[in-house]
């Protein structure tokens, strides 16, 4: 619609700040990382802490108060958006200045802000990256901060509160104008705010804002201020509604009750929609410029009861730190907002209840160690070829006895129409079958039953019973009953549960239940600790055994027998050994 004047109204400006999505679990208090300042050190040049905000917020975090993820993080002040209230001029003297003919490298105007000479020295591109991107960043804060007090009742920026900065000029390490920029926003954006307040606790006189404000009578300016130091401006205080001029060395006393009866009373004289509030900490004594003798408990009180102040007649209201030249003042800062937290002054029920995000599995950094000798022994041991077990005989004996050498004896293979399967007789109870092929293997273990090799009861005990082995393929293994693999793995389990024997039936990938420690010389039998008291493992595979020779096998048997009832013994196992057989040279375990 046209105006009076006939011409179309220029569109809103666009804010950022006014349109980012906020999460119900997000505390409405901002801050970045990227608010700290650092260039080459030149900043410890001059005496304010320019990492302070960055403790203010590992404090809060370590109070518990605060998560990475449970605080809002703004995105850098556009130029559009600083043109708001900036003029272009100003802005462009922040870029380069030719103080030299020809040479327009120059960041003069950098450095008179931030009050450090060297910096006039250093190429713009460096000032704007380390010292003007904080500062537009903590400038996007305070815009936010004004928006969510509005939504949400309070806020805090930990940062911003640049109060020595108007439209064309800045100073006193204050860049940007960011009260001015939040007060225009919230006027242009949002229809219910017509009155704001600036309640200016800074011990420094907030010049640019009043300057800003000067003609300007929908902002009132409370302004409590040391009026022996810097800036001296006079005609900013021309636009200061209500001023306090504090003198030297001030004390908690006189302080504080000047602060309860002045904001008492600039409230009840203007009833604003919108209090901004600068809660500078460079009152604190000892502060090098502020020259002024408040503790850290009337810092605190300080804020207690500006906040109570608005809080109870539910004027919306968002703090910025604004100035504190002293280490001990980000602590100050942080114990003040946990005291008005714990006071139920701010509050914020979603974001104090927010779950935990677990960071995914991916994320997580990996380890550079190899996990050290026995981790990499053990998968050295691991990434060697499968073969099936071998009994070592050889190591299984005393170092003190002789052993005649088995001859060798070929590799067994279970292919079908290749029955080499040997006939092997023992002495103690154990007989294992394996295929070098699948690795599956049939274990048959009973009590430890040792005999003198060529004794009559050796003899006997060979000749008692009779195993028959046919050629048959260990996968497809079948009984002649029919009974597939499965049910005689799980019979012979099940006759484990009632008996001291075992029977086990290995498929690969599991581990036998008698294992033999090849590497031990005097250890040759582990005890397997459940089933059976002694296993020993026979490799057909290898040619090491010393049972193993020249024997003509014509058949081994193995039998099971099938029963529902439970069973009480281990079923009798018979070998044969063809005549030829040498078993003289059977060493006992």
């Amino acid at each position: 619609m046209a105006g009076a004047s006939g011409k179309t109204p220029a569109p809103a400006m666009r804010c950022r700040q006014y349109e980012a999505e906020i999460k119900l679990t997000q505390w409405p208090i901002i801050y970045s990382s990227e608010y700290n300042i650092g260039f080459c050190g030149l900043e410890k040049l001059h005496p304010f802490d320019a990492g302070k905000w960055g403790r203010i917020f590992n404090f809060l975090k370590d109070a518990g108060m605060l998560r990475d993820d449970t605080i809002i993080e703004p995105m850098e002040a556009s130029e559009t958006e600083l043109l708001l209230v900036h003029t272009k001029r100003y802005i462009s003297s922040l870029r380069l200045t030719n103080i030299v003919e020809g040479i327009n490298e120059w960041s003069m105007n950098v450095a008179g802000i931030t009050e450090v000479p060297p910096v006039a020295l250093l190429p713009n591109f460096v000032v704007q990256k380390k010292v003007l991107r904080p500062f537009r960043f903590q400038t996007s804060g305070t815009i936010m901060a004004g928006r969510l007090a509005l939504d949400r009742g309070w806020a805090i920026n930990i940062g911003g509160g640049f109060h020595h900065c108007s439209a064309e000029r800045g100073g006193g390490f204050c860049a940007y104008a960011d009260i001015t920029l939040a007060i225009k926003f919230a006027f242009e954006k949002v229809e219910s705010v017509a009155k704001v307040m600036i309640i200016d606790l800074d011990a420094h006189q907030g010049n640019g804002h009043e300057r800003d404000f000067m003609n300007d009578q929908r902002v009132y300016i409370l302004d409590v201020y040391n009026r022996g130091i810097y800036p001296h401006d006079g005609f900013a205080k021309r636009a200061i509604k209500r001023k306090v001029e504090l003198g030297h060395f001030t004390d908690d006393e006189t302080y504080l009750t000047l602060i309860r009866r002045h904001v008492d009373g600039a409230l009840n004289e203007f009833e604003p929609d919108l209090v901004v509030y600068n809660a500078g900490t460079d009152i604190l004594e000892g502060d090098p410029l502020g020259n002024l003798s408040i503790t850290a408990q009337g810092v605190i009180e300080r804020d207690q009861i500006v906040f109570q102040k608005c809080r109870t007649r539910g004027i919306p209201i968002f703090m910025v730190t604004s100035g504190g030249y002293q280490r001990e003042t980000a602590r100050i800062v942080a114990d003040s907002i946990l005291n008005l937290k714990n006071l139920g002054l701010i509050s914020w029920t979603e974001a104090e209840n927010a779950p935990l995000i677990e960071a995914p599995v991916s994320a997580l950094p990996r380890s550079g160690s190899d996990g050290g000798l026995f981790a990499r022994f053990k998968r050295s041991c691991l990434s060697r070829p499968s073969t099936s077990s071998s009994l070592n005989i050889a190591a299984l004996v005393s170092p003190s006895e002789e052993l005649v050498p088995p001859p060798t004896l070929d590799s067994v293979n279970m292919n079908a129409g290749t029955p080499s399967l040997h006939s092997i007789e023992t002495n103690v109870g154990a007989l294992t079958l394996n295929s070098d092929k699948t690795g599956t293997g049939l274990c048959l273990s009973k009590e430890k039953d040792f005999f003198e090799p060529g004794t009559s009861a050796q003899n006997d005990y060979m000749h008692s019973t009779k195993v028959k082995c046919a050629n048959h393929d260990v996968n497809g293994l079948s009984s002649s009953e029919g009974h597939n693999v499965n049910e005689i793995n799980s019979t012979v389990h099940d006759s484990v549960d009632k008996t001291n024997s075992s029977v086990h039936y290995d498929v690969r990938k599991t581990n036998s239940s008698v294992h033999q420690n090849v590497k031990e010389r005097n250890d040759s039998v582990l005890n397997d600790k459940n089933e059976t008291n002694v296993g020993v493992l026979v490799d057909v595979n290898e040619t090491n055994s010393c049972l193993h020779n020249d024997v003509s096998v014509t058949e081994v048997t193995a039998s099971f027998a099938e029963t529902t009832s439970p069973i009480t013994s281990v079923p009798a196992v018979s070998i044969h050994i063809d005549e030829q057989s040498d078993v003289t040279d059977l060493k006992q375990s």
